[in-house]
C-alpha cells in the first residue's frame, strides 16, 4: 500500500470518527445559561404561584381560599387525594412552617380558560419541629374563574436521586 493510500485512509479516519461522534444526541442535555425572558403567561403563574406560597408563609388562609378553586385537590405519590380545605388548614396549622422558597423552571401550556403550570420548587421549611427541606416537582392545573385564575389540582413529587439509575460506567457481568 502507498503512503498516499496510507495517508488517504488516515485523513478519511481522522474526519469520520469526530463527524459520528459529533451526531450523537447527549444523555441530559446541560442547563442552557442564557437568559430566556419569560412569556406573559409565564409572568402570571409566577407571580399567582409566588402569591399562594406567600400566603403559605403568612398562614393567611383568606387569601388560600381565594386562590383555591372548589374542587381543588392535591395529589402525591403514595398519598391519597388530599381535598384543598383540607391541604389549606395542614398548611397554616401550627404544624407546618415555611421559612422561605423558590420557583425555578416554570413553564405554562395555555389551553385558554386553563393552563398546566410546571416548576421546581425549593424549600426550606419545618413539619412538627423537623426539616422538611427539599426540592419539589410540581404541576398545578389552574382554571380561570370570571377574570381570575384558580388553582384546580396540585401535583407535587419530591425530587431526589432515582435509585434504579447506575452510577458510573456499569459494566454488565453476564448474570443480569
Amino acid at each position: 500500500m502507498s503512503r498516499g493510500r496510507i495517508a488517504l485512509y488516515a485523513l478519511l479516519i481522522s474526519v469520520g470518527i469526530p463527524l459520528g461522534v459529533a451526531g450523537q444526541e447527549p444523555v441530559k442535555p446541560p442547563l442552557n445559561p442564557r437568559i430566556i425572558t419569560a412569556t406573559r403567561q409565564a409572568k402570571i403563574f409566577t407571580d399567582l404561584e409566588a402569591q399562594l406560597l406567600r400566603a403559605v408563609q403568612a398562614k393567611d388562609q383568606a387569601t388560600l381560599q381565594n386562590l383555591l378553586g372548589d374542587d381543588c385537590m392535591i395529589e402525591m405519590p403514595d398519598a391519597d387525594p388530599l381535598p384543598g380545605d383540607d391541604w389549606v388548614s395542614s398548611v397554616v396549622g401550627k404544624d407546618f412552617s415555611l421559612k422561605s422558597f423558590t420557583i425555578r423552571q416554570l413553564s405554562v401550556l395555555d389551553l385558554g380558560d386553563s393552563a398546566v403550570v410546571k416548576f421546581d420548587r425549593v424549600q426550606q421549611a419545618t413539619y412538627k419541629g423537623q426539616p422538611a427541606n427539599g426540592e419539589s416537582f410540581v404541576v398545578d392545573v389552574w382554571k380561570k374563574s370570571g377574570e381570575s385564575w384558580k388553582l384546580a389540582n396540585r401535583y407535587v413529587s419530591k425530587v431526589s436521586s432515582v435509585p434504579w439509575m447506575p452510577k458510573g460506567d456499569v459494566k454488565p457481568t453476564g448474570k443480569q
